[in-house]
């Protein structure tokens, strides 16, 4: 079959399952069994999309197939207990927006794709739940899948011990994080000080400035930081808004 026909079928399928499917009756430790044990569960197939994925996983398809379909069925169980009818309301409701390029069941298997793995699947699953539920916004679920596509379990674990607590953070403690986009830096306002013009050696335009320089580094969550506390951990209290 031609790779657009593939790719066509596929998201076909998926949004199928996305607006219509029944997905209640699936009840499977994705941790626990094998891709070939999934290949073979004939619940699963009655999923159009995992039927879908299942036929090109037994003609020819690679193992990176294989492993997307792990990833979409992950992802599907995290949004199985929202109704068929309250999630087409939903998809709809941004399909017709007409505020967003690609529909929404595309843009999930873009997301899914970029997955590191089908943990990661799942937390993004367990987003889309949140938006689904009313709990986050459209906008908000795309910017924290995103950036938890760029995480790892151990880097998400780290986040979510620490960040309910400390809100704020300092450069030395996010390490390797800094480019994640759960942080953005504010970089403090440098106040160089003129002092006298005594020292003709350090005149610069006939006056003597100050080495010493105030002004720093700070570092805030992000809006997509604040939207994974939100949905992972319950004791997090988002900031309030003081209106002046």
């Amino acid at each position: 079959m031609p790779e657009k026909n593939i790719q066509t079928n596929i998201q076909h399928s998926f949004d199928s399952t996305l607006k219509d499917a029944n997905l209640e009756g699936i009840a499977i430790d994705i941790s626990e069994v094998g891709i070939d044990l999934l290949l073979d569960d004939r619940v699963l197939k009655d999923v159009p999309i995992v039927g879908t994925l299942v036929g090109l996983a037994k003609f020819g398809a690679n193992v990176r197939d294989r492993l997307f379909l792990k990833k979409v069925l992950t992802f599907l169980l995290q949004i199985k207990d929202v109704t068929a009818e309250e999630r087409k309301k939903m998809v709809d409701d941004i399909d017709g927006s007409k505020k967003y390029r690609v529909k929404v069941g595309e843009k999930l298997l873009y997301v899914i794709d970029a997955c590191n793995d089908y943990e990661i699947s799942e937390l993004v699953g367990t987003l889309f739940k949140a938006y689904l539920e009313g709990k986050i916004t459209y906008d908000n679920f795309l910017k924290a899948s995103a950036v938890l596509q760029k995480m790892g379990m151990d880097d998400f674990a780290w986040f979510k011990k620490n960040g309910p607590a400390k809100r704020y953070f300092d450069l030395d403690d996010i390490g390797d994080l800094i480019s994640s986009g759960l942080f953005e830096l504010h970089y403090e306002q440098i106040d160089v000080r003129i002092e006298d013009e005594t020292d003709k050696d350090r005149l610069i335009d006939g006056k003597k400035y100050s080495t010493d320089v105030d002004g720093g580094v700070s570092v805030h969550l992000t809006t997509a930081a604040e939207t994974i506390l939100e949905v992972f951990c319950p004791e997090y209290e988002k900031p309030k808004v003081i209106k002046l």
